[in-house]
């Protein structure tokens, strides 16, 4: 079987859910945590798309927004699950040939059961919407990865004014402003917590995100190139009764993440290539903990 093009849906509303399985960390560590994304979407045809994440809005005018590549693609490269989430890769799959399926239902709407080959081989099971061609749900047995349509709605068009990007009259640039240079006042004249362990010279780290108020801080460890060491690497503290620091690198499921707590915070290490191993990240934490 091969996938309808959309072109022909006038207009759609939903919600999109990823689950991006992530790096994991090696023997001794726990397993690593899995990133899921949620978009709010609105699509109009042939190209008219609203997306709401993390209280943002973004409204793009093209068959795909730029950082989307087609249909359910993954990077030829480095870690499978590092692609981009959006509900293009599904609403709009341009899928090649599958072979038969068997019918099913899913959300209430009839679909083929079927499957393709995923990053470096992975089979991957597909849900495939029997009337529009969209791929409701792809799956890969074994892994945490999920892409799935919900909440899906029809209408015959979409205002004008549903694609519409907010106005931006700088006032949150400003307000960042302000916070960022609050932040960096702040550890002027104070220490920013950087283990003397790390396994590899450090530069000059410095704080790029945080809240003096509350002590939590995004320290950029400022790697220097070392045998055994990551090449780029954050460390976050937090309080401990806030959620686990999950923004910016964190996001990005080709990067490992390392977490602990002690009696005081909460840790967060964020690493660019790879992790630190069992004794490389006692010792961290041993520091960290006596600072």
């Amino acid at each position: 079987m091969a996938s309808e093009p959309t072109a022909a849906l006038p207009a759609l509303t939903g919600r999109y859910r990823a689950v991006r399985p992530r790096v994991g960390n090696g023997p001794g560590h726990p397993p690593a945590e899995d990133v899921e994304t949620v978009i709010l979407f609105a699509f109009r045809a042939p190209s008219l798309w609203r997306h709401e994440f993390r209280g943002r809005v973004a409204v793009a005018e093209t068959d795909f927004p730029p950082w989307v590549e087609p249909g359910l693609s993954f990077p030829d490269s480095g870690w499978p699950w590092r692609f981009d989430p959006d509900p293009a890769r599904l609403v709009v799959p341009t899928l090649s040939e599958l072979p038969p399926g068997r019918p099913t239902e899913y959300g209430g709407r009839a679909a083929v059961l079927t499957e393709m080959a995923g990053p470096e081989g992975t089979p991957l099971d597909l849900v495939v919407d029997d009337r529009t061609g969209m791929v409701l749900r792809a799956s890969a047995p074994g892994s945490a990865y999920v892409e799935e349509l919900s909440d899906l709605a029809f209408p015959e068009t979409l205002p004008d004014d549903r694609f519409v990007q907010p106005e931006d009259d700088g006032s949150a640039d400003r307000a960042e402003l302000l916070r960022w240079e609050r932040i960096r006042e702040h550890y002027r004249t104070r220490p920013l917590p950087v283990p003397a362990s790390w396994p590899g010279p450090l530069g000059r780290p410095g704080p790029i995100d945080g809240d003096p108020d509350t002590g939590f801080v995004v320290v950029d460890l400022d790697n220097e190139p070392a045998e055994g060491a990551p090449t780029a690497a954050q460390l976050v503290r937090q309080p401990l009764g806030e959620s686990p620091y999950l923004a910016g690198w964190a996001l990005n499921p080709g990067y490992h993440l390392q977490r602990w707590r002690d009696g005081r915070w909460q840790w967060t290490l964020v690493l660019s290539d790879h992790p630190l191993s069992v004794g490389q990240l006692r010792l961290v934490q041993e520091d960290l903990s006596s600072g």
